[in-house]
């Protein structure tokens, strides 16, 4: 096949696989919105005025804002929240304005496409191309990729900065220069989009250290490398702060370990024992406890209070209040605790899914994406019959498969005689960066099950990795003994 052939090739079965990734889109008749899009599309407005750039040429302003806040697009009344992050929402919002509500989904679900395919091409080079373009198309339709990919969220950004991370620390001798500037900037970019992914980042970065010192073979550029990323979009992320406060803003960052252990009880009765002493601004919710981590921070029907109800000098206080009332509780009630998040680590770890993304967004916080939202309402989601539970219940099986073809394949090396030493060099780096990633795909469990809390969709967002890499590792043995066989 010439070279030319071959990038036509290439090019088709590229567009097939986008194609597949966009399925979820096409049943529901829309890319899936979130609640969170429209906090997300709210931070990109605020980035993009502050920018002097115009997303439409009609007024933005939303009635009743004032003072400083108005100027950045941001309501004055909560402060500025640093939970939704505006670089993801600036990337929302402008390409919302170029080409609507369908650009950031499509250029999400390309992104997956070409990383995956590139990844494929390192973890597996000789395997044939269409079964390697298989399964980019296979990890997208029935993995999970897919709907990650075309939701309007930067939940997808999780999986693609682990196998970011992954393919520098292992591949980076292998990578051209462009490779590894794309590998780097994706990983920048996630860790800009979610301040989870750059706790992620930073366990992989203590993972590829101890790698190194069990295996005696320190991969010193790599780590640099991985480190300088982290502290790239570090810096990006502190770079938001100074210059809403540089604004006249208040910042805060909404409490979300508090209100974890106060989901899990443990703080509620720390709060009983204590406040009658200490007279917490957090006392103020024990009338309404016990109540979940969420009722905690964002309910607001009727005339509940919540974290997010609260003036931007209220939320202020909560938030200083947060450590030591964190740490009262540990101090109190830490087995207990830890054995509740051991348990929330666990469930996290085996829950899966997007029945999450059946819930609505509202469109209160902006007149620009009313018509969307209001568009919305029509899809399959708003509609009911969005098929949430069977995508859910494919993504558990690719998983749960993949986690079984994992193990199963360990053992069998570790039983030849000479175990994983017996692996060529190629082999090596494949079953190494697979270990990399299994403790990442753990990791994120762990963080979410223990801090944040039990919900289907955050480990749902990694999870394609597992089977990602079983792949990987299948086409790759069973090319080398097609080659041994020759």
């Amino acid at each position: 096949m010439t070279v030319a052939r071959s990038k036509r090739t290439d090019v088709l079965f590229a567009l097939i696989a986008l194609l597949l990734f966009l399925v979820p889109a096409a049943i529901n008749r829309s890319p899936i919105l979130y609640p969170d899009s429209v906090g997300y599309f709210q931070a990109g407005k605020a980035a993009t005025s502050a920018a002097h750039i115009p997303l439409s040429a009609h007024p933005t302003t939303v009635p009743g804002q004032s003072g400083p806040s108005a100027k950045m697009g941001i309501d004055t009344e909560d402060g500025v929240s640093d939970a939704r992050s505006v670089y993801y929402g600036a990337a929302f919002a402008l390409s919302w304005a170029v080409a609507g509500v369908w650009a950031l989904p499509v250029l999400q679900a390309l992104l997956c496409v070409l990383a995956i395919y590139a990844a494929l091409g390192r973890m597996a080079p000789d395997a044939p191309r269409t079964l390697r373009w298989a399964v980019v198309a296979g990890i997208g339709l029935i993995g999970g990729a897919g709907i990650f990919a075309t939701t309007v969220m930067p939940d997808v950004f999780a999986g693609l900065m682990i196998l970011a991370v992954a393919m520098i620390a292992i591949y980076r001798a292998t990578l051209t220069r462009t490779e590894l500037l794309a590998w780097l900037a994706l990983g920048v970019a996630a860790i800009l989009f979610h301040k989870s992914h750059l706790l992620l980042a930073l366990g992989m970065l203590a993972a590829l250290f101890l790698l190194g010192l069990v295996t005696h073979r320190q991969r010193w550029a790599s780590l640099g490398l991985i480190a300088l990323l982290i502290v790239a979009g570090g810096l990006g992320q502190l770079a938001f702060g100074l210059a809403a406060r540089h604004a006249g803003l208040t910042v805060y960052s909404p409490p979300f370990v508090m209100a974890r252990l106060i989901g899990d009880r443990t703080a509620e009765k720390y709060l009983r024992e204590t406040c009658p002493q200490t007279h917490y601004a957090t006392c103020r919710f024990l009338p309404r406890m016990p109540m979940t981590e969420n009722e905690f921070l964002w309910s607001g029907d009727g005339s509940a209070v919540s974290f997010a109800t609260l003036s931007a000098a209220e939320k202020a206080r909560i938030c200083d209040e947060q450590w030591p009332i964190v740490l009262g509780t540990l101090r109190s009630h830490g087995l207990e605790q830890l054995g509740k998040s051991l348990t929330g680590v666990f469930r996290q770890i085996a829950t899966v899914g997007v029945t999450e993304y059946g819930l609505m967004p509202r469109d209160a916080l902006t007149t620009l994406l009313h018509p969307d939202i209001q568009a919305y309402h029509r899809s399959g989601i708003g509609h009911h019959t969005m098929p949430l539970r069977l995508i859910s219940g494919l993504m558990l099986a690719c998983y749960a498969l993949g986690g079984v073809a994992l193990v199963i394949l360990a053992a069998r090396v570790r039983g030849q005689p000479g175990g994983f030493q017996t692996l060529s060099a190629a082999h090596t780096r494949l079953f190494e960066a697979t270990l990399l990633v299994v403790f990442a795909v753990l990791l994120n469990g762990a963080v979410c099950g223990a801090i944040s809390g039990v919900f289907d969709r955050y480990q749902g967002r990694v999870a394609w990795l597992i089977p990602l890499f079983a792949l990987a590792i299948l086409m790759e043995v069973a090319s080398s003994r097609r080659g041994a066989a020759a």
